[in-house]
């Protein structure tokens, strides 16, 4: 299992590790496997972190990030000098741009999560994409048609109204059975075995998830709701946000 750094940083895009074990794929890439990361690997509608490994006169260029079912790592790419050896000591340098990009998508998301609480609407989320090409949170709930352009302005007004009160997140462990005192909703998929990470937004709105998050809501920048839509009782707002998409 490989020790998650972002976890417990906001802001963690730099790392030492040391090298567990070196493979190559069928297309010719290599998987690199270390004891800890700070690479955040596709999960939760959020993508993956690109990157670079290096030690002394070897580099590696990271094409994708990916966990698996053990809770395993796997920095998949190319070598493009040298190569490493298993136990090398070697550094991780998260690609900032995309992280950030990711990140603001990301964490406006849980903010429209937040609006919809904050006005008091029966929906609870079942899927979150968050990516530049296609921005959009999925719910069920109780849908009023003709209440869509109200509802969709509602939403935007009060999630830019969150993000102007540039409060700071707060991330704490605990144990799903505590999740329930602060968290909406606690999805059935978390292990009960072991801590859970919850992020505290504004109004002590905690959040089960393991993706990353802006630090202060004022990061995230303006969002806009093009689209609020309802088909086969899945409710879905698509959101853009500022200078992204």
């Amino acid at each position: 299992m490989t020790e998650l750094l972002y976890l417990a940083n906001f802001n963690v895009e730099m790392c030492e590790a040391e090298v567990i074990a070196i493979d190559t794929l069928e297309d010719g890439r290599s998987d690199v496997i270390l004891d800890k990361t700070c690479f955040y690997p596709r999960g939760g509608g959020q993508d993956w972190d690109k990157g670079e490994i290096l030690s002394g006169n070897s580099y590696f260029d990271i094409d994708e990030t990916r966990l698996d079912e053990t809770g395993t790592v796997h920095h998949i790419g190319h070598f493009t000098s040298g190569m490493f050896n298993v136990r090398n000591q070697v550094s991780g340098k998260v690609d900032h741009d995309r992280r950030l990009i990711n990140t603001r998508l990301h964490s406006a998301g849980h903010v429209i999560d937040m609006a919809i609480n904050s006005l008091e609407l029966d929906w609870i989320a079942t899927k979150g994409q968050h990516y530049p090409d296609l921005s959009a949170v999925e719910y069920h709930g109780t849908w009023q048609p003709e209440q869509a352009e109200k509802l969709k302005s509602g939403i935007e007004s009060r999630v830019n109204e969150f993000i102007r009160g540039a409060t700071d997140n707060e991330l704490r462990f605990m144990p799903v059975e505590e999740m329930h005192t602060i968290c909406r909703h606690v999805p059935d998929n978390i292990p009960k075995n072991k801590p859970g990470r919850v992020v505290v937004y504004a109004d002590n709105f905690g959040i089960p998830c393991g993706g990353t998050h802006v630090k202060n809501l004022q990061e995230i920048g303006l969002v806009k709701i093009p689209k609020l839509k309802e088909k086969k009782g899945v409710i879905r707002v698509t959101y853009t946000v500022d200078e992204i998409n």
